[in-house]
């Protein structure tokens, strides 16, 4: 988190990204693929405990990452009577549980997967609104991430998904160019 210290809202986001990227990493393997990897994987490269954990990592990592979605819907940030940030369950500031998750993270270096255009999608979609009022979306892909507007609103704003965090930022209408220049410089917090 780039050496600074996080709110408990962000951090919370943080873990959520993480473990959001942990299932769909797990959810798009094949594990017919694997499986039939590993009956031609007999011979010298492979011990049998390694052949096993290959064999079950994927659904490990979806148990796992299930048990964490449920414990970050548990302990989530919240508002107590006076406006201040608190968790939900443990009712104060700084969630030791969440900051203990982020750490084990940080420890084992877990940054989750590069967004993909599916997934840039999803977001986008989710972000300009779901339902019978839906738009149609276009999106044009560069380095850095993904920008989508409503096709039917052409000088409206443009939503940017990060390639490497999905994190979401809002843009006013620029031409390409000019958006790409500007987000790298956003990046670079140069803005």
């Amino acid at each position: 988190m780039d050496g600074v210290i996080p709110s408990p809202a962000r951090r919370h986001a943080v873990i959520r990204e993480r473990v959001h990227a942990m299932m769909t990493a797990a959810m798009r393997a094949d594990g017919a693929a694997i499986d039939a990897f590993l009956e031609r994987a007999d011979g010298p490269w492979l011990d049998p405990h390694s052949i096993e954990f290959v064999r079950e990592a994927r659904r490990l990592v979806l148990a796992s990452a299930a048990a964490l979605t449920t414990v970050l819907g548990v302990h989530r940030p919240g508002d107590d009577p006076y406006g201040r940030e608190i968790c939900r369950a443990c009712g104060i500031a700084d969630c030791r549980l969440i900051k203990l998750i982020t750490d084990v993270f940080a420890a084992y270096a877990v940054r989750p997967g590069e967004v993909d255009r599916a997934e840039a999608w999803r977001r986008a979609e989710q972000w300009f609104g779901e339902g019978p009022h839906r738009f149609p979306l276009a999106v044009d892909e560069f380095e850095q991430g993904f920008a989508f507007r409503q096709v039917s609103d052409a000088d409206g704003p443009l939503l940017v998904v990060d390639r490497r965090t999905g994190a979401l930022s809002r843009w006013p209408d620029l031409p390409r160019d000019e958006l790409v220049e500007h987000y790298r410089c956003y990046l670079r917090r140069e803005l």
